[in-house]
């Protein structure tokens, strides 16, 4: 009895264990892989641009997503392209979305993508600039609804940067292998 009591115990700890937490990503390319942009040179104001809002980790269908966007001072909302059917609001001041037909989500999905205008030039001064999915003001939701659940799922909102000074080292694959080595 005791041992299949510490059976169920392990397979629950390793149910929990291998949850995965939906999150909302912002990138500046079509691919969806690049997450941290320059500030492109030139005049200040004459790029424009497209960003892409990506739902990772969601691992079910959903018919509806709310969340907003912080947008930083180097990037001017111009406008959206949602991917709803039926959308509310504006992504800086709040956006809500539904979908008539669920979408699947067991790998990322675009859930909408929105026309920017840059407002600066090279990183000078821009370095780390955040630019950041957040909760919707009007409701403050940063959710999905999954089908056929139609439940409410808490989401977080990830961070993208502008002018990203992460510092890199340079190494070979012989001394990340002897990080790892007893």
């Amino acid at each position: 009895m005791r041992t299949a009591l510490v059976a169920l115990l392990i397979l629950a700890l390793g149910q929990v264990a291998v949850a995965q937490t939906p999150y909302y990503q912002i990138y500046f390319d079509d691919a969806h892989t690049i997450a941290a942009m320059d500030c492109p040179p030139g005049p200040v104001g004459t790029v424009i641009d497209t960003i892409h809002v990506v739902a990772h980790n969601f691992n079910t269908f959903f018919i509806a997503t709310e969340f907003a966007i912080d947008y930083s001072a180097n990037l001017l909302h111009m406008g959206d392209i949602p991917g709803g059917d039926l959308v509310i609001g504006s992504s800086p001041t709040g956006i809500t979305q539904s979908w008539g037909t669920p979408v699947m989500a067991f790998n990322p999905v675009r859930v909408m993508s929105a026309t920017v205008l840059w407002m600066c030039s090279g990183c000078a001064g821009s370095e780390n600039t955040p630019v950041v999915v957040i909760p919707n003001p009007m409701t403050s939701g940063l959710v999905f609804v999954n089908w056929p659940g139609v439940q409410a799922v808490n989401a977080v909102g990830m961070t993208s940067l502008i002018c990203a000074t992460v510092p890199v080292e340079e190494t070979s694959w012989g001394r990340i292998k002897a990080l790892y080595e007893e």
